[in-house]
């Protein structure tokens, strides 16, 4: 599905229905954005581990601008801002009000965004292993000096220094790099979150040349009242532990719950465990009152 969002198009798709049957009357189900990380990936990577929580409330996955299945556009519109306001643009196109918004890596640099630019828009916030600034690469290289494999050194800075020249050499830096993400190894699940994923060459050079460098919510944080579950995870290398950590401390409504036996994907590698936090968070009576 697609909208035609400030001048592009988005694809996004639904699961879980809004309304559903309880005895003789039909109950309006909560929404929730699903945000998805990269820059440069699309949103397949949360299925099928995110599905079981469409029972309970209506997942809406979007393709950021010019990532995955949404239209390619001027690669100077690829903006952390302007893809906070294309999905405050789809929030109204649907039709919806308040929306739970759930994003990892940088799609929980996209949600703090756009939680900071559309409070009143956003009943709740879960940041899934993000970060809230680019400071976190100096502790991700610390990390990957531990973690990675020779291989994996020789290629991680290409994606992040924008050296990747192609299609091709961005599958083959997923290929190398994804078990790198994960604590726990499995090649199967690899090839097949590889052959579902569309990559934007194009986004992600970009934006890592010239938009994450800059990217900095510290200070938005302090003022951010949204109730917020902060997800971390013992084995993450690219968004450490001790960002969730500081995401933690500066938010004023937020609560920190740490996967011990995951990598960067917790709603893969901890999948029960993960919906049922979220599941719990979400039906929680709220913390604060009319924000």
């Amino acid at each position: 599905m697609f909208a035609k969002i400030n001048g592009t198009k988005l694809f996004f798709d639904v699961e879980g229905s809004s309304i559903v049957p309880v005895g003789d009357k039909m109950i309006e189900q909560e929404a929730c954005f699903i945000l998805h990380g990269g820059p440069g990936s699309d949103h397949t990577y949360f299925r099928p581990w995110l599905s079981p929580m469409a029972k309970h409330m209506q997942l809406i996955y979007v393709d950021h601008r010019g990532n995955g299945r949404s239209e390619r556009t001027d690669p100077t519109t690829y903006s952390i801002e302007q893809m906070a306001d294309d999905l405050e643009e789809l929030r109204k196109y649907l039709g919806l009000g308040q929306v739970f918004v759930l994003g990892n890596s940088f799609g929980g640099m996209l949600a703090q965004v756009y939680a900071t630019r559309y409070t009143k828009s956003v009943k709740k916030l879960i940041l899934v292993t993000t970060t809230p600034s680019a400071d976190f690469w100096d502790e991700a290289q610390t990390m990957a000096d531990k973690m990675a494999t020779a291989e994996q050194k020789k290629v991680l800075p290409d994606l992040f220094e924008g050296r990747v020249r192609n299609e091709e050499e961005l599958d083959e830096w997923w290929k190398i790099m994804l078990p790198l993400y994960f604590h726990n190894k499995d090649e199967n699940l690899f090839a097949e979150m590889g052959g579902r994923m569309i990559t934007a060459l194009d986004v992600s050079n970009f934006m890592f040349a010239n938009e994450i460098p800059n990217y900095d919510v510290k200070e938005q944080l302090k003022e951010l009242k949204t109730d917020t579950l902060v997800i971390g995870a013992k084995h993450d290398w690219v968004t450490p532990l001790n960002q969730a950590e500081l995401i933690h401390e500066l938010l004023p409504n937020s609560e920190l719950f740490i996967f011990n036996n995951s990598g960067h994907m917790p709603f893969i590698e901890e999948q029960e465990l993960f919906n049922q936090k979220v599941l719990d968070f979400v039906n929680k009576k709220p913390i604060t009152q009319g924000v």
